[in-house]
């Protein structure tokens, strides 16, 4: 009965995803999340975040939130496949204290499919990068200048790629950059 509850539930979810995905406001919001995603890829790669070098970068994320949803219900078949109850109030109960369990086993399920490489996590991954080809669009490229914007706002990326990619970018690079570049404006006004 679990599984069979489970399945009409990803079946709904994937059916809402489809039938809302065909409205204008929806796939414009949907090239806003690749747009987003574009720009996380792009600095995990080790690339400066500029228009450009999104625009090459997947939209796809192994640490999405639609990925999350996915993992959930799936996960929530599993916890109520072994967590079997005969009474209803008592199956209402069951379903409401283990949101918590669900939702940090499922958590710690999406932090390694995202950190890493192995081909059992490749294979959990996958429904939910399907998934996002539902869920994220190509974006034009206002839509990349204003994802930049966001990351700008809440995460220095240019401190994130000197401590991550220290080959490319020496500690100070991009203090540096930023000072030629000053000097160069400097010049010219």
């Amino acid at each position: 009965m679990a599984i069979l509850e489970g399945c009409i539930r990803i079946a709904i979810f994937i059916t809402y995803i489809k039938v809302i995905s065909r409205m204008e406001d929806i796939k414009r919001t949907f090239m806003y999340h690749g747009s987003e995603h574009k720009c996380i890829n792009c600095l995990e790669h080790g690339l400066v975040l500029n228009v450009e070098n999104v625009r090459k970068s997947s939209k796809e994320h192994k640490r999405c939130g639609t990925s999350f949803l996915l993992i959930v219900m799936v996960i929530s078949i599993l916890f109520f496949m072994v967590v079997r109850v005969d009474t209803i109030w008592l199956r209402i109960v069951s379903r409401i204290v283990l949101i918590p369990v669900i939702a940090g086993v499922s958590y710690e399920v999406l932090r390694l499919a995202g950190t890493s490489n192995s081909k059992i996590m490749d294979i959990v991954s996958r429904p939910g990068m399907w998934m996002q080809g539902l869920t994220t669009k190509e974006p034009d490229d206002s839509m990349i200048e204003v994802a930049i914007v966001a990351v700008e706002a809440v995460f220095d990326w240019k401190k994130y790629l000197e401590e991550n990619f220290p080959e490319q970018y020496p500690a100070g690079y991009f203090e540096r950059e930023d000072q030629t570049e000053k000097n160069a404006q400097e010049i010219t006004a």
